[in-house]
């Protein structure tokens, strides 16, 4: 499994937010100098610079392979901290702002609720309707998600991953893929792998009791 990275989750915020922006204005979040322009005319007294936005929004950018564009400076200035500090999120409550939330915290909140209901996921009943060899994803495409190949009999081979746990190549033997439970606002929920038996214990009771440190990486996609 390749690990994650441990600003994962904020920078898929951060390039939702740089997605909503141009969608409500027109305007990426990268032409630093039209964004700033029109976030500050929409605040009264702080500001966001240009400068700001050149800083963040350029390692988000998605390469054709989906991966970010991350310089070294970048990259090593990510690896420091896993949050984000006061002053960034100031400005990141203008942006918000700009574009109808309340602050940053209200947008992280009501993104939450659109990660859930816009999760795509599968139980063994649909799996009657799958053809051998039918393909289908999992999780958030085309932010975050594992594309899978029927196998039949309740098996899947993962032959796309883009940042989820699982390696191509990968074989799951599974009676459904659902979220794990969470109380975390900010973050994208797991994606949990239902065990095929109902003799696997230990997996069920992992699920049930769900520690997202603790559990079981087999049990996760």
């Amino acid at each position: 499994m390749k690990e994650r990275n441990k600003n994962e989750e904020i920078e898929f915020l951060l390039q939702e937010l740089n997605r909503i922006f141009k969608q409500e204005t027109g305007i990426s979040l990268e032409n630093s100098m039209k964004a700033s322009d029109y976030i500050n005319g929409k605040n009264d007294f702080e500001e966001v610079s240009d400068r700001f936005l050149r800083d963040h929004w350029p390692s988000l950018v998605k390469s054709k392979g989906r991966d970010y564009k991350i310089d070294e400076e970048t990259d090593k200035k990510k690896k420091q901290t896993n949050t984000l500090n006061s002053k960034t999120i100031n400005k990141l409550n203008l942006i918000a702002k700009s574009i109808g939330y309340k602050n940053w915290e209200d947008f992280c909140l009501k993104y939450k609720l659109d990660t859930e209901k816009e999760f795509t996921g599968m139980d063994y009943f649909k799996f009657s309707s799958l053809l051998e060899g039918e393909t289908v994803y999992i999780g958030w495409y085309p932010q975050r998600y594992c594309k899978l190949k029927y196998l039949g009999e309740y098996s899947f081979e993962v032959i796309e991953s883009c940042r989820m746990r699982s390696s191509v190549g990968r074989i799951i033997e599974t009676s459904g893929f659902r979220l794990a439970p969470t109380s975390d606002r900010y973050f994208f929920p797991e994606v949990i792998i239902e065990p095929l038996y109902e003799y696997q214990e230990e997996l069920w009771n992992a699920i049930e009791y769900f520690n997202k440190e603790t559990c079981p990486q087999e049990i996760l996609l």
